[in-house]
């Protein structure tokens, strides 16, 4: 019974202490020599004393000894008692669920001729009026009618709006410029007919004339992302790591008396008309004798190929007049080919042609780089190691006709065999 009231009088003394600190509770008097407080009614606030919130500490000393105490109500917590928030995406507040109680509560409405409005039923159901207001416009069965001042509402198709939903959902964002039907079109033929990504795109140009094609810069972007079902790789040619040249100490000899790449006359180099071919030879596999003789107009960059038995000069000959027969070769004005043993004859070759042959450096195939580029189509078909003696005269021409329908940069996107015909009606 002492301790109780030793702690009540110590907790009345702590109330009185605190409540005369803060100044809320005022003498009647003054003491004896104190000086007499200014009239401060001139001040902004109106003069007298303003009243002093408790701190901090004091609230907790009282609330140590369960005194009531007001709490403190800061603006973070009046803002953190808002029952909505604000979404950006339209109707993502709402569930599928809330949708259907809705659409049974609003078609009640409208179905018993009810007078509501919008604005009112939103507000029954505790929801935004602009979040039902465009649920309300998407699954709308027909327009709003106003009657005088009433407005006459519609039902409420659950299966429209959701419709409506998704197909704004599907138009976010730019639309893609290549199309199912270009990215099947396109890895038909790079997987299938081995056309590199550059001809794939002309075709698909000719394929849809009346639509905008993306550029090749798009077609690659979507192979290194791998959602065109063409991946990184299985391109003719990607990118690797090119080999440096090896330095060599003095330039490799030549045959004495054989014309040189550099003795070529001015029309031959330029490439400007037709008739001026580079000439190569590309073998099977090793413990075969058989290959193939290949030729190429280097201003059309037509490829004529014919089958050799054995790779020799005679063979080379005899290919020669099967091209000049078969009216493959029909203006010759100059040959260039390569160090080769069955081109070693340059008396023979030039009979044959009539036409004066050119040789590239010991070493320098790259000098006849045009027809070396076009061997690579040959190995996209038949890579090392074929035997081209099993091949048929219909395939080597499936070949050659595969060859001459690519379409080349070099000729603005033309293949060499329109090239060609347009090259020889002109002129």
């Amino acid at each position: 019974m002492i301790l109780r009231c030793m702690q009540y009088y110590l907790q009345k003394m702590l109330y009185a202490k605190i409540v005369s600190s803060n100044g809320s509770a005022k003498k009647k008097g003054r003491a004896w020599g104190s000086k007499k407080k200014k009239n401060n009614k001139h001040l902004p606030h109106g003069g007298g004393r303003r009243k002093q919130k408790n701190s901090a500490h004091d609230v907790g000393q009282l609330c140590m000894m369960g005194v009531p105490t007001k709490p403190i109500i800061r603006k973070s917590d009046i803002m953190s008692k808002r029952k909505y928030s604000i979404h950006k995406v339209a109707g993502a507040r709402l569930t599928a669920k809330e949708l259907e109680q809705l659409a049974m509560a609003w078609n009640g409405y409208i179905n018993r001729c009810c007078k509501i409005s919008l604005r009112a039923f939103a507000a029954n159901h505790g929801i935004a009026y602009e979040t039902w207001r465009r649920e309300y416009n998407r699954g709308a069965v027909h327009k709003t009618i106003r009657n005088g001042n009433r407005w006459i509402y519609a039902e409420y198709d659950l299966d429209k709006a959701l419709d409506s939903r998704n197909q704004g959902k599907a138009n976010m964002g730019t639309k893609m410029k290549l199309t199912i039907g270009m990215a099947i079109l396109f890895r038909h033929l790079v997987l299938k007919l081995k056309k590199s990504p550059y001809d794939a795109r002309q075709s698909i140009i000719k394929a849809f004339p009346n639509k905008d094609v993306p550029c090749l810069k798009t077609f690659y972007n979507h192979i290194e992302a791998g959602d065109m079902g063409v991946f990184h790789g299985q391109t003719p040619y990607h990118p690797g790591r090119r080999r440096k040249p090896k330095a060599t100490a003095h330039e490799a000899k030549t045959v004495p008396g054989r014309r040189q790449i550099k003795d070529r006359p001015a029309a031959a180099q330029e490439a400007k008309e037709l008739g001026h071919y580079e000439m190569d030879t590309v073998i099977s596999k090793r413990g075969s004798h058989g290959g193939l003789l290949v030729m190429l107009d280097r201003c059309s960059r037509r490829y004529i190929i014919e089958h050799l038995n054995h790779i020799n000069q005679d063979e080379v000959i005899n290919a020669i007049r099967k091209m000049k027969a078969r009216n493959a070769l029909p203006v010759i004005r100059s040959v260039t080919t390569d160090n080769g043993c069955e081109f070693l004859s340059q008396k023979r070759l030039d009979k044959v042609f009539k036409a004066e042959t050119y040789y590239t450096r010991a070493y320098a195939s790259y000098e006849k780089g045009a027809i070396e580029n076009c061997n690579r189509f040959v190995r996209r078909w038949y890579p090392k190691g074929t035997d081209f003696n099993n091949l048929t005269r219909r395939e080597i021409k499936q070949l050659e006709d595969w060859i001459n329908t690519i379409h080349r940069e070099s000729l603005n996107g033309d293949t060499a065999y329109a090239y060609d015909s347009r090259l020889a009606q002109t002129a």
